[in-house]
């Protein structure tokens, strides 16, 4: 991230904020961020702001003017530079999904934490600072290896800040990671056009740095939208706008699309996800037709 480029969005995020120069005359830790993300120590930005979200009484002035200084940070290289942290060797990747989900009746909210781990993961726990329980579990013995814990139904979205995440595994060691998150999404990108096709949005290319947006596909049977998916598909290029053709026998299905975007807080992989769902009708079609519509090697690969 170019030095010149940071500043001039600094100073428009300072300006937007009512901020005059004397603000660099403090020493606390939010100047202290601002500081440091000028001088291109991204990691060492987030720790002072991490720092400042620790801070009581936080106006919500503050508050806002943190979370733009970490969507600003992310653009340096999406994210991987925001945390010197590694992951232990027990762990092998850890996931944050925050999702909104709009169904023809209804908008809900859910957040998700997945991982895998080779020992195996006892225990997750994810809280907003300082003390607000979001997710919390033991696993049983045969997730452990791969987990993934969900808090659903929610009727906001998880909220932008301070977060810690907990692991702790079945041979006892223990891992902590702070984990900041941006300001929700603040408009809808994905919407329904009629029961077979769907509307994107143009995308915000502010932060060329992240993999652009890429959708999945899935189709359940109505009363198992708990379980795998009978057809699924992903696609990272010429991102589709309608059902393809099916070869499934006829009856009513749940069918649900997703427009995935991905950053990094270091090693934590951090995703916000639009989801649609509804219920369709689907006639049998000739034999072969799912070939015909099956994601190609390709479009299932993104860059990171």
């Amino acid at each position: 991230m170019k030095k010149w480029v940071v500043s001039g969005t600094l100073l428009t995020i300072l300006t937007a904020s009512g901020v005059h120069a004397a603000w660099f005359d403090g020493n606390d830790a939010l100047t202290s961020a601002h500081q440091r993300l000028l001088e291109g120590k991204t990691a060492a930005s987030i720790e002072s702001m991490i720092e400042a979200w620790q801070q009581p009484s936080l106006s919500a002035s503050r508050q806002d003017h943190l979370a733009q200084l970490l969507a600003l940070a992310i653009t340096e290289d999406c994210g991987r530079s925001l945390s010197r942290q590694t992951l232990p060797d027990w762990l092998n990747n850890v996931s944050i999904r925050r999702e909104t989900v709009q169904t023809t009746s209804r908008v809900y909210y859910r957040v998700q934490v997945a991982g895998e781990s080779q020992p195996g993961v006892e225990a997750f726990t994810l809280k907003k600072w300082p003390d607000e329980v979001v997710i919390s579990d033991e696993l049983a013995a045969e997730q452990q290896h791969r987990w993934r814990l969900v808090k659903d139904g929610l009727s906001e979205p998880v909220s932008e800040g301070l977060y810690q995440l907990t692991a702790e595994s079945v041979e006892g060691d223990t891992w902590s990671s702070w984990l900041l998150m941006t300001q929700p999404q603040p408009r809808q990108t994905l919407s329904w056009k009629d029961t077979r096709s769907w509307h994107i949005a143009p995308f915000d290319d502010f932060n060329s740095t992240c993999q652009r947006p890429f959708l999945t596909l899935n189709l359940y049977p109505q009363n198992q939208t708990d379980g795998a998916p009978i057809w699924s598909a992903e696609k990272h290029k010429r991102l589709p706008t309608q059902l393809p053709m099916l070869d499934v026998p006829n009856g009513q299905y749940w069918f649900s699309v997703a427009l995935i975007e991905r950053r990094w807080q270091g090693a934590l992989s951090i995703e916000e996800v639009q989801r649609i769902g509804r219920a369709i009708d689907l006639p049998d079609l000739e034999p072969g037709a799912l070939n015909r519509i099956a994601p190609s090697d390709s479009d299932k690969q993104g860059d990171e």
